[in-house]
């Protein structure tokens, strides 16, 4: 009696595991692009480059770079859910007007997912469609900010104060995460997909 009781036991010690892990798992890339987010912010604030002028923006875009990641690697729909939910929170914490990042992130994810349908998954052609989409999202944004008057520096400063040093930047730390994002992304999809 004793050793069934402890063998149901046991088992039910795994379930409740099993579970729990997958809650974990379910939860942790959520909270890696919350991450990514608050590192936007964090690196706008405290990372200064001497040896370049104070006229050159460099704009992390790391929410825009994981979700393409977890559009390529993972699926599409969790790549739009996350575009649009953190879209939507970049609107609500750093600028007035709510929609344009909201809908940049979400319509970019499901662009790169129709794109991953002609082209290979190799690594340089999603490097190549993260600096597509961050030219494309600030392009966008320096349109609708100065459509509505929020600036009116020309199309030629916007180009080389803020666009190149933008893409540098995004493009490093994309080579940078690429090989960690994309192992976890891949374990992942194999898990949810063994479920």
């Amino acid at each position: 009696m004793g050793s069934k009781t402890s063998s149901r036991i046991r088992r039910s010690s795994r379930s409740i595991n099993a579970r729990g892990g997958r809650i974990v798992k379910r939860f942790f890339l959520p909270f890696l692009v919350l991450f990514a987010f608050i590192s936007e912010s964090s690196f706008a604030h405290l990372v200064h480059f001497t040896f370049v002028s104070e006229d050159y923006l460099f704009i992390p875009r790391f929410v825009l770079i994981f979700v393409i990641f977890i559009t390529v690697y993972l699926n599409r729909t969790q790549g739009m859910v996350l575009g649009f939910f953190f879209g939507l929170l970049h609107d609500i914490v750093f600028i007035e007007v709510i929609g344009i990042y909201l809908f940049a992130y979400g319509i970019l994810a499901y662009l790169i997912h129709k794109a991953m349908k002609a082209l290979h998954g190799h690594i340089l052609i999603v490097w190549l469609l993260i600096i597509l989409s961050i030219s494309v999202l600030e392009f966008y944004v320096y349109g609708v900010n100065y459509l509505i008057g929020v600036t009116n520096i020309s199309l030629y400063k916007f180009t080389t104060l803020r666009l190149l040093p933008t893409l540098s930047l995004n493009l490093i730390a994309a080579i940078l995460f690429s090989y960690p994002i994309k192992v976890y992304l891949t374990k992942l999809k194999l898990e949810t997909t063994e479920d």
